[in-house]
């Protein structure tokens, strides 16, 4: 076998190694790298080490071009050029971008193959040893990695919060740590993780929109989390006014909505029949107040003018004596960030709302003089309300379990999902809580530090 051979079998079979294992990249989770580098951190470096692959092909096909006089080989081993260098530069310029990145390789493999192939068929006439490895390597893949109706929740990883997000002005003070989850379409494999590894859940899947639209929203849901907490902290700490709704959204306009036609989406109602609507709450009491079927005079902000419009009701689906427009709405929240906060963009973390409590207990940790952790070693998760209430989140068992692997002192959980936290983790201290002022407050009468208060 030729050297330009070899080089493309390595690539491919670290491949397919990288592509096994990958999914088991939780498991070095607690290893630290002194006290701010986590196991995270260190895949943001290492999820570089992937462009050695097509670099390897990228060899074989030079080698393979300057082997060979043939205009058909020199044509191939271009091609192989090519869209090796594109993986190379896809995966170094948007290595968040894995559909991208994985068409790219597939499309790499092939070109290999193809290369081979017509190599093999000018010694013979069957390139036996070409098609079994293709064809090998093809189930291998279909069966391992075919993607499923169900959606699988396996243990994640945990973050330094004081890498995540710093403060203008602010340092870190304490250990506080995040904690992710993964949560993906399933494939075959997972059964087999399942059977070899703890808290691994299956669900059919149910996203009720493309994966593509899934991702695009977790990622705006992250987007608000980090608002979210930052507005809260900067209160808490008497900077700013926290969270304000001025007014109500509209998110989705229902079919056969009466109001088709005349709201749109995004229109931002701020007044009903002459009465000012704030918040989702206040435009839920007018409606209580208005017949099914009646005409609303309606004020709303659109693209930055005041229209008011008259939109017919219809009966509420959920209760026939109340009226209804027929739209989803949300309440326009203005968030009061005095400073700017730093955000790390970590590789893994792709979105969603979870961290938004325990960003906002890091940054009022990280604008107090001394912090508030007292010496504890924190992790947590929960949404952060514009109220400074904490609501559930999905993953507990998996985020307790991944917290029980390190050396967190204690786990504040949303009260909510108390129990199915515990199912995760039944040796960690579990603290449940309703608000960012439970946790500030068990972590003032449980210190493990003694002399905080006279710090400087």
């Amino acid at each position: 076998m030729a050297r330009w051979q070899r080089l493309y079998y390595l690539g491919m079979v670290l491949a397919l190694i990288l592509a096994v294992t990958g999914e088991l990249i939780w498991l070095p989770d607690p290893l630290r790298l002194g006290a701010r580098i986590y196991w995270i951190d260190a895949i943001d470096l290492l999820i570089y080490a992937l462009a050695l692959i097509p670099i390897i092909w990228m060899a074989g096909a030079l080698r393979h071009m300057f082997s060979q006089r043939s205009i058909w080989i020199r044509v191939r081993s271009i091609a192989v050029i090519a869209a090796s260098l594109t993986s190379v530069i896809i995966l170094l310029t948007i290595p968040k971008k894995v559909e991208i990145s994985v068409s790219t390789f597939l499309i790499t493999w092939l070109l290999i193959f193809i290369d081979l192939f017509f190599h093999e068929r000018m010694r013979r006439k069957m390139p036996v040893q070409s098609i079994t490895v293709f064809g090998s390597t093809l189930c291998l893949l279909l069966v391992m990695f075919w993607p499923t109706n169900f959606m699988v929740t396996y243990p994640g990883l945990t973050l330094n919060m004081n890498r995540y997000a710093l403060a203008n002005g602010g340092s870190a003070h304490g250990d506080i740590s995040g904690v992710l989850v993964f949560e993906r379409p399933a494939f075959p494999i997972d059964w087999l993780y399942a059977k070899l590894f703890p808290k691994y859940t299956f669900e059919p899947k149910n996203l009720g929109m493309s994966l593509g639209a899934y991702n695009q929203e977790v990622r705006a849901m992250k987007e608000d989390a980090n608002a979210a907490g930052s507005a809260i902290a900067y209160q808490k700490v008497g900077k700013g006014k926290g969270i304000t709704s001025h007014g109500v959204r509209i998110t989705a306009i229902l079919k056969d909505s009466p109001g088709a036609g005349v709201l749109q989406l995004s229109d931002v109602i701020e007044g009903v029949d002459g009465y000012s609507v704030i918040t989702v709450q206040e435009l839920t009491a007018r409606m209580k107040l208005t017949k099914p079927g009646d005409q609303v005079k309606v004020l709303l902000l659109r693209g930055g003018q005041q229209v008011s419009l008259s939109v017919m009701t219809r009966a509420n689906p959920d209760d026939p004596s109340r009226a209804a427009f027929g739209i989803q709405v949300a309440n326009e929240v203005q968030y009061d960030i005095p400073e700017p906060v730093k955000y790390h963009n970590y590789l893994l973390h792709e979105g969603g709302p979870s961290h938004g409590a325990v960003l906002a207990l890091t940054l009022i940790d990280q604008l107090t003089p001394c912090g508030v952790t007292y010496g504890n070693r924190v992790a947590g998760t929960g949404t952060i309300e514009p109220d400074g209430s904490i609501g559930p989140v999905g993953g507990l068992e998996q985020k307790a379990y991944s917290v029980s692997r390190t050396d967190a002192d204690v786990f504040f959980v949303p009260s909510q999902n108390e129990s199915e936290a515990r199912r995760g983790a039944t040796g960690l201290l579990i603290v449940p809580v309703n608000t960012i002022d439970d946790m500030l407050n068990w972590l003032h009468n449980h210190p493990k530090q003694k002399n905080q208060s006279t710090c400087s």
